[in-house]
């Protein structure tokens, strides 16, 4: 089976080059990539790495998903995950809107803890799950919120709404609905503060440099982790396991941002001080705050900058030491098997870059389907081969090849 020779990144690359009158070279000098970079991407035979799409959309001035091809409708509406869009939009617009007479809230206990499963679900891609309740929840909690008079009570659905926000922007941003996604995050942002909480306000920041960071803006998401770690240092016990945490994640979030640009020393810097916030935990702690922080992701973290820096050998000598203890979160591990499916592709091993892609399809199947540095792997493996071998082939059936 052969994708469609239009249907990848690179194709749609050199359609927006060719309508801004851009040669190979014009655009690679633009967007500080090599000319042959920009060939083996447009034929097809290389993956596009999240840096360059981001370099290339800002020179074309086009958005990253339209490049990526997102949202991907037929196969959403196979999963029956279109459907979910707009009333998840609709729930997002209620949050000034006052009490829904004909909603009761349930006790905050029981609020929090279907937050607390939601938020799970995101963790493990469970997006069909998360789809189907979200929007009713959003409701019940924004009534239960402007039903209740000033205090702890208020505070804590306050946070559970904020939390319920974070679960959106994660639904939305896989799925390629990058703008209800920043909505969502807004929505984060506002009841985070009156929950009054500066954790979650830096969690929402860490999120929101992934945003910049997706579209090439890594001086940007730096500034923006810098006062994520001013609020941390607003938190009541900087020394606790949730400051540290947090704090860790931005460093963690920080060091991507030096690897997207090249900055070796201060990945390394980044990563030094990430490690040191994981020893002082001394244990992985996934849902504090859900931020899977401690050592298992600092190691996660050393594979992917290392890909990011293009350093391959490096990154595939730090992946035989990394080892994914049972209870780490689905997301985590289905995203470092599509990284390393890449940096096989790259170095030209193709049968090690379709077995990382099975895996990730086996860890977390819902992510790998609307992942576009998955499709993109996979329609490069294709296109490098004559006849592709039958597990490859019914990989790309699967995500819709």
């Amino acid at each position: 089976m052969s994708p469609a020779e239009d249907d990848h990144i690179g194709a749609r690359i050199a359609d927006h080059r060719k309508l801004r009158q851009l040669t190979q070279a014009g655009l690679a000098q633009r967007a500080y990539v090599s000319r042959g970079t920009i060939a083996k991407v447009e034929a097809g035979l290389t993956p596009a790495t999240p840096a360059m799409v981001a370099a290339v959309a800002r020179v074309l001035e086009v958005d990253i998903t339209v490049l990526n091809g997102q949202p991907y409708m037929s196969e959403m509406r196979q999963d029956r995950l279109d459907r979910m869009i707009a009333p998840l939009s609709e729930a997002l617009d209620l949050y000034d809107l006052g009490p829904d007479p004909e909603i009761t809230p349930r006790p905050v206990a029981v609020l929090e803890a279907e937050v607390d499963a939601l938020c799970a679900g995101a963790c493990a891609t469970e997006y069909k799950g998360i789809g189907s309740k979200l929007p009713g929840l959003l409701g019940e909690l924004t009534t239960a919120l402007s039903l209740l008079p000033t205090g702890s009570d208020r505070q804590r659905v306050a946070s559970a709404l904020s939390w319920s926000s974070w679960v959106a922007y994660e639904f939305s941003y896989r799925l390629g609905y990058h703008q209800l996604a920043s909505i969502a995050l807004e929505r984060m942002g506002w009841m985070a503060e009156q929950a009054q909480d500066p954790l979650l306000l830096a969690v929402r920041l860490n999120k929101r440099s992934s945003m910049l960071l997706r579209r090439g803006n890594n001086q940007m998401a730096l500034k923006v982790l810098e006062r994520g770690h001013h609020l941390v240092k607003q938190h009541d016990d900087i020394a606790s396991i949730p400051a540290l945490a947090v704090s860790g994640s931005l460093h963690l979030a920080g060091a991507i941002a030096a690897a997207q640009a090249k900055n070796e020393d201060a990945v390394d810097g980044y990563m030094e001080m990430a490690r040191h916030a994981a020893a002082q935990i001394g244990r992985d702690v996934p849902r504090t705050y859900w931020a899977s922080f401690g050592t298992t992701n600092v190691a996660h973290f050393d594979v992917a900058t290392a890909v990011e820096l293009g350093k391959l050998g490096a990154a595939i000598k730090a992946a035989r030491q990394l080892h994914f203890p049972a209870e780490h979160p689905r997301m985590r591990v289905g995203r470092y098997y599509i990284e390393m499916a890449r940096a096989y592709a790259q170095m030209g091993k193709a049968e090690a870059a379709e077995k990382s892609l099975h895996r990730a399809r086996e860890v977390a199947p819902q992510q790998a389907r609307y992942h576009p540095l998955m499709r993109e792997t996979i329609a490069v493996l294709v296109r490098r081969q004559r006849r592709a071998p039958q597990g490859l082939a019914s990989l790309a059936a699967w995500i819709g090849m």
